[in-house]
């Protein structure tokens, strides 16, 4: 019963939200933007990080102001970013070409005070190429949906016991 009503609401859904797009023709710059945030970020540089993403991920927070709240989550909580793999840019649902916009899935392993053994996150970045040309990340997003993380990394199996 659970499975035929979930099959009927994903039915519903639009088409971009079931499969990832179409890889970008060039990818290089929105996937680049975003290994050179989470490389910065991995290395506690927060004020470099800052150099790679918008005013929307900052909230409108100065470069001083944004690196100085990072520097307070990362460092009492001992964040370490210990690998990323970030996969290729693919086309966003409002620029399938990836001129101005695209998506970047990524698989983030990170630990803390409080995780010692460690976790392994799914996420998507939204990166936008700014005014000036430079790619940026806009938006990140965890995902916690099997559906969501199946339609980003289709190769991902997940562990379903039978209902």
């Amino acid at each position: 019963m659970r499975n035929r009503l979930m099959a009927s609401i994903l039915a519903c859904l639009p088409a971009a939200t079931l499969a990832a797009n179409d890889l970008c023709p060039d990818g290089s710059g929105p996937r680049g933007a975003v290994m050179d945030y989470l490389s910065a970020m991995h290395q506690h540089r927060f004020n470099e990080a800052y150099d790679h993403v918008t005013e929307s991920m900052t909230d409108g927070r100065s470069r001083e102001d944004w690196a100085a709240l990072q520097a307070r989550a990362y460092q009492p909580g001992e964040v370490d970013i210990y690998g990323v793999d970030v996969r290729g840019a693919r086309g966003h649902d409002d620029d399938a070409n990836c001129s101005t916009r695209a998506v970047v899935p990524n698989i983030l392993s990170s630990r803390d005070k409080l995780n010692e053994h460690g976790l392994v996150e799914f996420e998507t970045y939204t990166v936008i190429k700014t005014a000036d040309g430079e790619w940026r990340v806009d938006a990140q997003e965890t995902l916690f949906d099997d559906e969501a993380v199946s339609t980003w990394f289709p190769e991902v199996q997940f562990f379903r016991p039978e209902d």
